[in-house]
């Protein structure tokens, strides 16, 4: 009996880091790079197909990034020689498809590149829950005065729009009909009409005044913006305002990441890094503050409770936190009266809330004005 020569099965054992080409359905087939399912994004491994026989290997695309849970099947190890062959055919239609296979050459740099983008994003993440926190607080207490003036407004607005009585306008018609039966108009009637056309196009121009008055828009702050984007661009190329917003980077990520707590090893580290922050002294010290937000965090690392913050009977890293904050606050308040009130922080946040007093003020006496010269438009007619 002749035995019946055996099927070439797949090859099953991929390792880590191998250059595949993998096939999705309705895609091309198309090379990736198998990678560790152990290390993937949580989303990703909450879509991994669960099967005890059935293995499944993890494969990420070039040149987007993207992941895939393939079977065996579905996945051929790229040679070299197959990567340049494709490379070199001439009269490639899809470009993303090219770039792909350039980067299967070579995909140390590809990885680089993905992880600092990486880094970028979830790093942008962890500044915007700190900025969200702080500019709820902030939003919260700015809507109470604008429902103040909002109130404001309405209380006047009954007085700054008098209207006309309907009364006359009833009579004047019925007794224009009359005249109309009756034959031409007398001298006086119409002299009365034209009285009252006059009168309703005061009160008109006086109700067109009072609308104008109140829809005045608050003063611009494009100056404002324009100096605090130049002093950004300023401090941006400065190294040691760089290694202060550093410094909030490292504290927010270990402290007010999205990773949750750390753990009990990382203490240490971070005990020296508040150490470097506690005797850190500059003469720009104030704009460093503004500019990396560290203050922020120390607030909120000051706020958080026993648990979130490991080993902090031994480190007393929320005391710490608030005694830097008292510290940099004193240093703000005890600048103030030695500047000018637009070269510091602290001084320009000042400027802001006298602007946006004179802002709350300005609407209601826009109003006030458009009231008394309605007023006195009445009175006059």
């Amino acid at each position: 009996m002749s035995k019946k020569a055996p099927k070439n099965e797949p090859e099953t054992n991929y390792a880590e880091r191998d250059i595949v080409l993998a096939k999705v359905r309705g895609f091309p087939p198309w090379p990736g790079m198998v990678v560790n399912p152990d290390n993937v994004p949580s989303a990703v491994a909450k879509e991994r197909p669960a099967g005890k026989k059935t293995v499944f290997h993890c494969v990420r695309f070039f040149p987007v990034g993207d992941f895939a849970w393939l079977v065996s099947k579905d996945i051929s190890r790229l040679k070299e020689h197959e990567i340049r062959a494709y490379i070199n055919e001439p009269h490639k239609k899809n470009l993303d498809l090219l770039a792909g296979y350039r980067i299967a050459l070579d995909p140390e740099s590809w990885e680089k590149e993905l992880e600092n983008l990486e880094v970028a994003a979830a790093e942008q993440e962890d500044n915007a829950r700190v900025d969200q926190l702080e500019t709820e607080n902030e939003d919260e207490e700015t809507k109470k005065p604008a429902k103040t003036k909002k109130r404001k407004r309405d209380a006047e607005a009954p007085s700054a729009k008098p209207k006309a009585k309907p009364k006359p306008k009833a009579e004047k018609k019925a007794a224009s009909g009359k005249s109309k039966k009756n034959g031409a108009k007398s001298k006086e009637m119409i002299e009365s009409e034209d009285e009252g056309d006059q009168e309703a196009e005061a009160e008109a121009e006086d109700e067109d005044a009072g609308t104008s008055a109140k829809a005045a828009p608050p003063p611009s702050k494009k100056p404002k913006r324009e100096k605090e984007e130049e002093l950004d661009a300023n401090l941006e190329a400065d190294p040691e305002a760089r290694k202060v917003r550093e410094w909030r980077h490292r504290l927010q990520k270990a402290l007010l990441g999205s990773k949750g707590t750390p753990s009990d090893e990382d203490m240490p580290a971070l005990d020296q890094l508040f150490t470097t922050v506690e005797h850190y002294e500059h003469p720009n010290l104030i704009n460093f503050l503004s500019f990396s937000k560290i203050g922020k965090v120390m607030r909120h690392i000051a706020a958080l409770t026993p648990d979130k913050v490991p080993r902090d009977e031994e480190f007393k890293f929320r005391a710490r936190a608030k005694a830097l904050v008292d510290k940099w606050h004193a240093i703000l308040g005890a600048n103030k009266p030695s500047e000018n009130g637009l070269e510091t922080t602290t001084n320009g946040a000042a400027a802001d809330a006298a602007a946006d007093a004179s802002e709350v003020r300005s609407p209601g006496q826009n109003a006030i004005s458009a009231v008394s010269a309605a007023d006195m438009t009445v009175s006059e007619a």
